[in-house]
């Protein structure tokens, strides 16, 4: 299928070979494939074309709206590379240095290609969308959904109902963040390797129900007629007009939420809201699920709404769990060899500081010795 991938940027797929690269492009992990050789073609148009990967794919699935606009149209300018292979070899080998070269975050060695931003819609289709963007966001139907004003997503106020509750989901990798203003005007910054699946628009409904896996902060917009609530596997959160920050990751065991202003309940999601004696959050606390209820706890806000404002904020925390959020933050995968590092605890802010550098600060206080491998970082005891 590479030789497909490769035809198709260099327009020369017959109709047989389309419908081969069609039938392939239904699974997802193909898909993520496809746009990533796209990108990566981009990257080494050394003329600095912009070409629209989210285009590129409907055209690949016969999806596009512009239908009977030629492919060559879309790629005009990939004629002049007569070596336009490299981009999926370079897939195959990986591209880092290129995607990464103005990222200095990242050893130099790394080979993954960065993952984009995308909002998939309820029919299974989807957009890339690339921060140094400002487009209208529009669905199968040509119908406007919302606007991207380069890392923002803002979703206009309607008051238009429709027939059949259609939700939108937008993923952020790691090594990024996203904002997105929905419908009611609420704000909610997501943090790396997150997403959040909403609808587009809240009129005629009860509640302004969202679903979280991952990590983000909202500013919820007041109306006590229609409670905001957000869903998590474990806990569900009802708000009113707030802010707080709500972390659901998978690789960590429980999910938690921090209010900074205003006021918060939280529930298990197995029953109603009605149904069951719910719990007040104030501001200043943090509020834990376990599995016989919840922990609550006064803590500093500060350290948990850090990584909104970029920056890497710990406080006497454990490594094990300094490497996760590392992990996000870099978009790396650092593997610890040595178990007995994961209970140290450290404390220290870092802002523009790169992963070597945060490192380096913690081994100043423990020694341990890192290096590159392939794709990853290895951790393990100093000799």
């Amino acid at each position: 299928m590479k030789q497909l991938v490769i035809k198709f940027l260099t327009d020369t797929l017959s109709k047989e070979e389309l419908k081969a690269l069609q039938d392939w492009l239904r699974l997802p992990k193909n898909q993520e494939y496809f746009k990533n050789a796209v990108q990566a073609n981009q990257i080494l148009d050394f003329s600095y074309t912009s070409i629209d990967v989210e285009e590129a794919y409907q055209k690949a699935l016969g999806l596009s709206k512009a239908n009977n606009t030629p492919i060559r149209k879309i790629f005009r300018n990939l004629h002049k590379y007569a070596a336009v292979a490299i981009v999926v070899v370079v897939l195959s080998i990986g591209i880092y240095s290129l995607v990464k070269r103005n990222n200095p975050d990242l050893p130099d060695s790394i080979t993954e290609i960065a993952s984009p931003v995308t909002l998939e819609f309820e029919d299974g289709t989807f957009e890339v969308l690339d921060e140094n963007t400002r487009k209208s966001i529009t669905n199968t139907l040509g119908e406007k959904v919302a606007e991207q004003e380069f890392g923002k997503l803002v979703y206009e106020p309607s008051g238009k109902t429709h027939p059949k509750l259609a939700y939108d989901r937008l993923k952020v990798p790691f090594g990024k963040r996203f904002e997105l203003r929905l419908a009611d005007g609420s704000s909610i910054l997501l943090n790396a390797g997150s997403e959040l699946r909403y609808p587009q628009s809240f009129a005629g409904l009860d509640n302004r129900n969202v679903f979280l896996e991952g990590e983000a902060y909202f500013k919820v917009e007041e109306n006590p007629n229609q409670p905001f609530i957000v869903h998590t596997e474990q806990m569900n959160v009802r708000v009113f007009g707030t802010k707080f920050n709500v972390s659901n990751y998978r690789n960590e065991d429980n999910p938690t939420a921090v209010l900074t202003e205003g006021s918060i309940a939280v529930y298990d999601p197995s029953k109603t809201f009605d149904e069951q004696d719910y719990l007040l959050i104030k501001p200043g606390q943090q509020v834990t699920a376990q599995k016989d209820g919840f922990v609550v706890r006064e803590v500093h806000t500060e350290k948990h709404i850090a990584w909104s404002n970029d920056k890497l904020y710990f406080v006497n925390d454990r490594f094990g769990d300094i490497i996760k959020e590392l992990e996000r933050h870099f978009d790396i995968r650092i593997v610890n060899r040595s178990p007995e590092l994961d209970d140290m605890r450290y404390t220290g802010t870092f802002t523009t500081e790169t992963l070597n550098q945060v490192l380096d600060t913690f081994k100043s206080t423990t020694h341990f010795e890192y290096h590159v491998e392939t794709d990853k970082i290895i951790i393990k005891a100093g000799a």
